[in-house]
């Protein structure tokens, strides 16, 4: 628990208190891990399984290029983890653009794209997410914006089927979910995932941690003030963080005035990150697949590197957004100073889930620690 906002700049304990939490994560390791992970990946994908790398794999090179074996492990358990939540965030969030660009380029091209230049479209289109998701916006206000969505990303060969198939129907409405899910994760709010994946791609200005438990508890302390074991694991028992958190810093705005700094903890739950960008993918790839589709029409005697790309198979029956670990805690957010022009800050400390953000009201004053034991 950080100290509570006294003011428009940090205090000192705030400021040491921060400190000794970024300063003790180990972003030589997340490195490490990563490019580990990325060699060790290359090798199983291509090997054998249990075969041994040889002599010209990336890592054999690596290793010349290093004159020595940097990326061997061990590798600590915790450090690996942190590293493959805080890669799977970035994954999520890079599919999530891609698809919300490509999805801009094909529905709502601006009027300057009658060259029919997709990727001119999407390289020339806006630049701030926050545009790209205000023209999908008033692209979908269209009365004929379903019928547009349909044929972007259902292949020709399947959509005479629609009129007797409810699967194809249905495999579109679910890419029609991704999409406006995409539009969700990149768009301001209360536990504002842009801002994390900034942090992160910038200087990697952030604590990434496989570590942290928070749980809440309807359970009362013992008389001799020590916290039952069974209070944390039992049925009055509350996990916020059971997985990776990545802790950052942000000092966001609200209605276009700035607020005061504030700590954000992220729960990453690496499966469902990774999840989530595999169907954000595949939405991707089939409005790709049709627009290659179109584009390619007509044309005998294409050569092999001109192929369109292959379509992922139909997503019949989802999964959907809401099968996605949908119902667990987004984060927490700890409002740390006081807005830089003055007055109570308008973010308050309170945990956030998709739907919701629930306010906590924190006595700092009358904080205690606890032992915990069995019992």
């Amino acid at each position: 628990m950080y100290p509570p906002p006294l003011g428009p700049v940090l205090t000192s304990e705030q400021a040491r208190q921060l400190d000794d939490t970024f300063l003790a994560s180990d972003p030589f390791e997340y490195f490490r891990s990563r490019i580990g992970s990325l060699l060790a990946w290359h090798e199983r994908a291509v090997a054998p399984d249990n075969e041994p790398p040889g002599e010209g794999t990336i890592r054999a090179e690596f290793n010349a290029y290093l004159q020595r074996d940097a990326a061997k492990g061990p590798f600590k358990d915790l450090d690996v983890y942190a590293q493959v939540a805080t890669d799977a965030l970035s994954v999520r969030h890079h599919a999530a653009e891609s698809l919300l660009r490509l999805a801009c380029a094909r529905l709502v091209p601006s009027e300057a794209a009658s060259v029919g230049c997709l990727w001119g479209e999407i390289a020339g289109g806006p630049q701030q997410i926050v545009d790209v998701i205000g023209r999908l916006r008033e692209g979908a206000a269209s009365p004929d914006a379903g019928e547009r969505l349909f044929h972007s990303v259902v292949p020709p060969e399947f959509r005479e089927e629609a009129r007797s198939n409810a699967d194809v129907v249905d495999a579109a409405n679910v890419y029609g979910e991704w999409l406006a899910y995409a539009g969700r994760l990149l768009s301001p709010a209360e536990i504002d995932f842009q801002a994390a994946h900034n942090k992160v791609k910038h200087g990697l200005a952030v604590r990434a941690r496989a570590d942290l438990k928070i749980t809440f508890t309807t359970t009362p302390p013992n008389e001799d003030g020590s916290v039952p074991l069974s209070a944390l694991t039992g049925a009055g028992a509350i996990d916020i963080f059971d997985q990776p958190v990545v802790e950052l810093l942000a000092s966001p705005k609200v209605d276009g005035h700035g607020q005061g700094l504030e700590l954000t903890q992220l729960r990453l739950n690496p499966a469902a990150l990774l999840a989530e960008a595999y169907m954000l993918a595949t939405a991707h790839g089939a409005m790709f697949h049709v627009a290659a589709i179109e584009h390619f029409a007509d044309r005998a005697d294409l050569p092999d590197h001109l192929a369109p790309p292959t379509c992922p198979d139909l997503p019949v029956g989802g999964p959907r957004p809401a099968d996605i670990d949908s119902a667990s805690p987004l984060g927490m957010r700890f409002p740390l100073t006081t807005p830089p022009a003055g007055g109570p800050g308008k973010r308050l400390a309170g945990i956030g889930f998709r739907e919701y953000f629930q306010i906590i009201h924190m006595s700092y004053a009358e904080r205690t620690s606890r032992q915990v034991v069995d019992g």
